[in-house]
């Protein structure tokens, strides 16, 4: 005989039997979970299946059912009215309405978000493409301007050597006394017999005192007279003015003009403002950083540490960065 439960053979294993007249079920003590039964229990014992067919008794004479309004309560609970079935069904229906109105409103949200977001985007497209045409139309007007910018430097240094070239051939007297009713060329010629050249009038383009004049009835003693300004007809007689006038360097005013106060005379070229305005700074440059010497020769330059004997050569300067290069040793 086989156990009902794991279909295994019984042998001499203890076993129980169901009681039930119409059950011949047999499973084992551990397979019927019967351990714990006594002999007598084991002889009453129902297996599972049939308990589960035994009808129920009736209960209404329980404690519970001696109650009707207990039962009808329950009844009312447990079996839902009509008019609840109904309010229920129209609570859902309000609720589902809600929710696809909601649904609605919330697309319709979102189809006014894409269209204010398209329009945005076209008009920021927009502003980019006109953003590009500017940037473009920048970047050709700074290609103009640095070509305008190299036209203007270029004209600039064309400027200053047509300038420097009209000067070529002037020269001018600094500390002549400036009196009233005076003659420049008579005191241009009186300054070159001092200095021993032979000058004529014809030799002379113009002579004109340089800058503004003064009040008559100035008492100011102390201000410098202006430039008496030379131009000569022909390019050798003015070098050989300035020659004999570098070597004569103990003229004095009074030599010349015969009145006014005592001051050496100088005679140096006519310079543009540009190069007047590099020469005084070299000056202070070669003052402040050991250089002996500072000159100009035919509108240029030069500056000297030393005598050219001991090694010393002339340094031509072109423009203040020369002097800041000499300054940082970038210039030997």
């Amino acid at each position: 005989m086989n156990c009902s439960g794991c279909l295994l053979g019984i042998g001499n294993e203890t076993f129980v039997s169901c009681s039930s007249d119409e059950c011949v079920r047999l499973l084992h003590i551990s397979c019927a979970n019967a351990q714990h039964l006594t002999p007598e229990q084991r002889e009453t014992w129902i297996c599972p299946d049939c308990r589960a067919n035994v009808k129920r008794g009736d209960n209404s004479n329980t404690p519970a059912r001696a109650h009707g309004n207990i039962t009808l309560r329950k009844k009312n609970s447990s079996a839902p009215s009509t008019n609840q079935t109904q309010t229920s069904e129209a609570e859902n229906s309000t609720s589902l309405e809600l929710l696809a109105t909601e649904i609605r409103c919330l697309r319709q949200d979102m189809a006014n978000m894409q269209s204010e977001f398209i329009k945005r985007f076209d008009a920021l497209t927009s502003k980019l493409l006109d953003y590009d045409v500017r940037l473009n139309t920048l970047e050709e007007k700074e290609k103009e301007n640095n070509f305008l910018k190299l036209r203007v430097t270029q004209l600039e240094d064309q400027i200053k050597k047509q300038s420097h070239h009209l000067l070529r051939s002037e020269l001018e007297i600094l500390g002549l006394a400036e009196t009233p009713n005076e003659n420049p060329y008579h005191l241009v010629l009186t300054t070159a017999r001092k200095i021993g050249v032979d000058l004529e009038e014809r030799d002379i383009d113009y002579a004109l005192r340089a800058g503004l004049q003064g009040k008559e009835d100035s008492k100011d003693t102390d201000r410098l007279p202006r430039p008496l300004v030379i131009s000569f007809t022909r390019k050798t007689k003015r070098d050989d003015f300035l020659k004999q006038a570098k070597t004569r360097r103990t003229l004095e005013s009074t030599d010349v003009v015969g009145t006014g106060p005592q001051r050496r005379v100088y005679v140096n070229e006519r310079l543009t403002s540009d190069t007047r305005r590099l020469f005084r700074t070299a000056r202070l440059w070669t003052r402040d950083h050991g250089y002996k010497y500072c000159w100009v020769r035919n509108g240029m330059v030069y500056i000297r540490k030393r005598e050219g004997r001991d090694g010393s050569p002339p340094l031509q300067i072109r423009s203040a960065e020369d002097l800041n290069k000499l300054s940082d040793g970038r210039i030997n």
